[in-house]
């Protein structure tokens, strides 16, 4: 699907597309079903997305950044390099996602869930993480701000990469 003017989505059901368009060409999509759609290195930065749901996309290299995302739900997806920077993202669920590298940074999350999810090298810096759960997620590594990562949530197996960022050593 190619798109060269300013358009508006509203209660669509889309399935094996693939989007091209132009910068600024959409600016909001609100009650729509992403099925196998491919929207990677696509430019949706500045966009609206409300009561949607991104089931099984490729979301390579997409750039959120400074969109408002409310009430999504991103199930399955392939999201590594996505970038959502700067955005605000307000009751989205994140369920078995592969968001390797995936940029969350100076994000303002409101109930914001990550359900096992892949977030390996995920960059959270700037981002507050109060109340949000990553222990069923699969990390090694990744970046957050420590003075913002207080009162989340994490594994056992993950105290040791959170310790090691204020500076303490587990004998």
């Amino acid at each position: 699907m190619t798109i060269n003017q300013r358009t508006i989505f509203s209660g669509c059901s889309f399935k094996n597309t693939t989007f091209e368009f132009t910068d600024n060409t959409i600016s909001e999509f609100t009650d729509c079903l992403f099925e196998k759609c491919d929207f990677s290195n696509l430019n949706f930065n500045k966009i609206g997305i409300y009561r949607s749901i991104f089931k099984s996309c490729k979301l390579l290299g997409t750039d959120f950044t400074e969109s408002h995302l409310q009430d999504l739900q991103f199930t399955e997806n392939l999201m590594t390099y996505a970038n959502f920077s700067g955005s605000t993202l307000k009751s989205v669920r994140f369920l078995e996602n592969e968001a390797k590298e995936t940029f969350f940074t100076a994000c303002n999350f409101k109930n914001v869930e990550l359900l096992k999810n892949q977030l390996e090298a995920a960059n959270f810096w700037e981002t507050a993480l109060a109340g949000i759960d990553f222990s069923t997620n699969q990390f090694e590594r990744m970046e957050v701000t420590p003075q913002l990562a207080k009162n989340m949530k994490i594994s056992l197996s993950q105290a040791p990469f959170f310790t090691s960022l204020f500076g303490i050593e587990i004998i």
